[in-house]
């Protein structure tokens, strides 16, 4: 039987108490800065107010506050019809931001030239300086002052990730590739006015340094003429000084900026960078491993030179990715392990190429039994390195094609996280493969028949969250064989890891199925000892009030989830 619902910890509740004092405190300030001035209601804050909190808090502590109060201030009140404008939040962390405060998370305003970004960047710059993360990001373009960033960042000597998403521009680059040389995790993502020209500064430095040449090495070619002429005219002192000083030139020194050193993480997607642009970073960046969301890699490597030194990638995501551009990012990536792919143009054996993959995504799947049965053959072979796997089946209108799960599992017995969508998932006839005692997570898109959950069930004893969505032949025989330990393997012995499945789910979801008993579901209930969410039991159960009223009044600690849960969820990941 699940857990009860017990009430928070002293400290948990302490805590809260403490934020909701927080809340009011930087609402009254806010209103106190409105009645007189920002600046004053700032002075009397940090003079009167941030000595009790920074005393009395510790920095474990005060870090949650922040957090947990700056969500509280972006919630509005009963009496107010907008949400509290953000400068309540520069209140907050003038009152706890210290240089002991490790990471940090910011919303700036909404509207172009925000009202409080000089005292927050001056707050950071005076009270942040101990941060490793700084998480800045609004929903709109701003234009933010370098003089003031880069004082900002210069004082944050241990700044290691740093996320500016639609903030950033070319100058903010330049800025940060002088001022951050520890950072290991860079994100502008969405930020349009990052170009090809800011990534350049973000990695090099220029110099342009005075050059002299002689004028023996300039006019070496012309040496006869010069005899010729010196034997009709003396040049003067002062005519041989100007000549001299003709022959100044500035030559152009490019060096690397120390973050592409220490750099591992770069996200420029959705930005105007082009591919020569992310050639440059991986030229440059020497030890990058990801550029995150970025999903044109396939498409860079055909402008690169392929006899040149391979790149440390080890994840990439790729679209519309052909054979040769999945060849060219297989020498160019010797150490990828982790492989997204959006509607790609190639069956999967042509991802034979990639011979160490744990994780492999794909999305937009052709619809085909020929490339499903080419995927079968693919999984065979190196289906036993896969930990994560995902195939998204382009949706079809007419009879969806059938995935067999027993094909998948059978070939992928390491798989820790499996999602399939677009796809009728079935159970075909034959052995079943040994038990999964890696399997952690599935979630199974379209229809699914109520055979393989059972199954899925015996031979993954160490299942934590299951999501389907749709089952209609689901019946409360089957419910209640959930509800019994894993069966034998093949080899008649059991799984010495873990009790059961019911000692692990977690999560159990079924978005459509046929109509089952409130009873058979509340004895499922009771089996699981850690089941903590399940549903939606509005859509398949007969009675789902009863359901409700008994798991209230037994005071169980399991939340009953409802459609969003398909879509908003952790469970799989």
């Amino acid at each position: 039987m699940p857990g009860h619902r017990q009430p928070n910890s002293l400290v948990m509740l302490s805590l809260g108490r403490v934020c909701e004092q927080l809340d009011g405190t930087c609402r009254r300030l806010q209103s106190l800065s409105q009645r007189s001035t920002a600046a004053r209601a700032l002075a009397f804050a940090r003079r009167m107010i941030r000595p009790y909190y920074v005393n009395a808090l510790p920095t474990r502590l005060r870090s949650q506050v922040i957090e947990e109060t700056s969500r509280m201030l972006c919630l509005p009140l009963p009496d107010e019809p907008h949400v509290v404008s953000e400068p309540a939040i520069l209140f907050l962390l003038s009152l706890l931001l210290d240089r002991d405060i490790k990471r940090l998370k910011v919303q700036l305003c909404c509207y172009y030239g925000c009202s409080y970004q000089t005292s927050l960047l001056e707050l950071l710059a005076s009270e942040g300086t101990g941060l490793e993360s700084l998480h800045l990001f609004r929903y709109s373009l701003l234009r933010m002052d370098c003089n003031l960033l880069r004082s900002t960042l210069s004082n944050m000597k241990n700044l290691t990730i740093l996320t500016l998403r639609n903030i950033a521009n070319d100058a903010m680059l330049r800025v940060i590739g002088k001022t951050c040389p520890k950072l290991i995790i860079l994100d502008v993502a969405c930020s349009r006015e990052v170009t090809d020209a800011g990534l350049k500064q973000l990695l090099l430095h220029v110099e342009f340094k005075d050059k002299v040449l002689s004028v023996s090495a300039r006019e070496c070619t012309n040496w006869s003429r010069m005899k010729r002429l010196l034997t009709r005219w003396k040049m003067s002192n002062s005519k041989w000084e100007k000549k001299k000083k003709q022959n100044v030139l500035l030559e152009y020194y490019e060096s690397k900026n120390p973050l592409c050193d220490t750099l591992r993480v770069l996200n420029i997607a959705d930005t105007c960078v082009t591919e020569a642009g992310v050639s440059l970073a991986l030229l440059n960046i020497t030890q990058l491993e990801s550029l995150a969301e970025y999903k044109y890699i396939g498409h860079v490597v055909e402008t690169v030179d392929i006899g040149q030194s391979p790149w440390n990638l080890t994840e990439a995501i790729s679209c519309e990715t052909t054979p040769v551009q999945l060849k060219f990012l297989a020498q160019m990536c010797p150490n990828m392990r982790r492989l997204s792919i959006s509607e790609p143009w190639h069956y999967p054996e042509a991802l034979r190429v990639f011979p160490h993959l744990t994780s492999l995504s794909m999305h937009n799947i052709p619809t085909t039994k020929e490339w499903l049965e080419n995927l079968y053959s693919y999984l065979r072979a190196h289906g036993q390195h896969l930990r994560e796997l995902g195939l998204w089946m382009t949706e079809q209108r007419n009879i969806p094609l059938q995935m067999d799960l027993k094909e998948i599992l059978s070939s992928c017995p390491n798989l820790h996280t499996l999602v399939n969508d677009g796809a009728k998932v079935v159970w075909t006839e034959g052995c079943d493969p040994p038990l999964l005692r890696y399997l952690r997570k599935i979630e199974l898109g379209h229809t699914v028949d109520a055979l393989t959950i059972t199954k899925v069930f015996s031979l993954a004893p160490g299942l934590t969250a299951l999501h389907v969505h749709s089952c209609f032949d689901l019946t409360n025989q089957h419910l209640e064989k959930l509800s019994e330990p894993p069966v034998k393997s093949n080899n008649g012995e059991k799984s010495n890891e873990c009790d059961s499945t019911l000692s692990n789910l977690t999560c159990f979801y079924i978005h459509q199925a046929s109509k089952v008993s409130a009873n058979t579901v509340l004895n499922m209930i009771n089996s699981y000892k850690r089941l903590r969410q399940i549903g939606n039991l509005a859509n398949w159960v007969s009675d789902y009030e009863s359901v409700v009223i008994t798991i209230a009044r037994a005071n169980l600690n399991v939340d009953l989830c409802s459609d969003p849960h398909w879509n908003w969820n952790n469970c799989i990941q």
